[in-house]
């Protein structure tokens, strides 16, 4: 029994695929980059205007995993032709899989939005190479981090070169072809990332935890601390912060905050504070008022203000 690359390789040793990620506007940086090894660059130009790269080729793995109930494996790399032409597997004929190598001109583009989308509409299981340098690995690692508590655990395996790759291929290592939900790219890459998670994860999985500087997650509010200054407010970026219209709660929507942390910078009183995660329920998308007791506390600060116009009690006479 054998897994195929589908569409199989150019003479040259090439694969059938190659997607530039980069958001060039023009080619040469990526033609003068791969030229020397024989091959010019096929710009990906929608990938330019795409915010999934990798959605053509989700689509096509979910439609053959439909046709044939063969597993679907990519394989993103950047540096090396990885893959041999086929990979004899000692598994039943219903384990075989499909192979789908793909030459990504950046991969530290690749982000746990495009990972997510790709396992939630038809791939098993994703090889991806680490990215070279440093930085560019760390970052890497937490993209990855990120996709495993959102729902790619143990489908989203790193390799160093090909010769890893080959080794774990040939080992036979490959998944029983899964029921994907056809999980359509709607809105932002943030939506994407949370329809797939919810597609990926169990019903019942509801707020998700997540790692230090996710870009995800709540604020909570201290209550007694807050007095409604809407410093916070007026820094938001994606508008997760806003008071209601009398000015006495703060209203807040969890799927538009991304953990930027200049709400609490600003916060005069130190009254705001960030809690990574993911909220999956229905919730996330409509705005709540934070701090419970928000409106009584806008009040009291009001009260204690005394009324418009008048001075404070200790102002010293002139």
């Amino acid at each position: 029994m054998h897994a195929d690359i589908l569409e199989g390789q150019t003479a040259d040793g090439y694969p059938p695929h190659y997607i530039c990620v980069c958001r060039r506007t023009e080619t040469p940086s990526c033609n003068a980059r791969h030229a020397p090894r024989g091959r010019p660059a096929l710009l990906d130009v929608a990938s330019r205007s795409c915010e999934l790269p990798l959605m053509a080729l989700c689509r096509a793995a979910h439609q053959r995993k439909h046709e044939t109930g063969r597993a679907q494996v990519l394989i993103l790399y950047e540096l090396e032709p990885v893959v041999p032409a086929a990979v004899d597997l000692p598994r039943p004929a219903e384990a075989a899989a499909d192979l789908i190598p793909v030459l990504v001109c950046c991969l530290q583009k690749i982000g746990h939005a495009d990972l997510l989308h790709a396992l939630a509409c038809g791939f098993d299981v994703i090889h991806l190479q680490s990215c070279n340098g440093a930085a560019g690995l760390a970052q890497q690692e937490r993209e990855v981090e990120l996709a495993h508590v959102l729902g790619g655990l143990g489908r989203i395996l790193l390799f160093g070169d090909g010769g890893t790759l080959a080794r774990r291929l040939e080992a036979g290592i490959f998944p029983f072809a899964s029921v994907s939900p056809d999980v359509l790219a709607v809105g932002s890459r943030r939506d994407t990332a949370r329809a797939c998670a919810a597609a990926l994860l169990p019903a019942e999985a509801g707020n998700i935890a997540l790692p230090e500087q996710a870009p995800y997650g709540a604020v909570s509010l201290d209550a007694a601390r807050c007095t409604h200054c809407s410093s916070c407010v007026w820094v938001c970026p994606s508008d997760a912060l806003s008071l209601t219209e009398n000015g006495g709660a703060l209203s807040f929507v969890e799927s538009l905050c991304f953990q930027c942390g200049l709400c609490v910078s600003i916060c005069p009183q130190r009254a705001l504070h960030m809690a990574p995660g993911m909220d999956l329920s229905a919730a996330a998308v409509l705005p709540h008022l934070l701090g419970g007791a928000a409106e009584d506390c806008g009040t009291a600060a009001a009260a204690e203000a005394g009324p418009a116009g008048a001075l404070p009690a200790d102002l010293p006479p002139v």
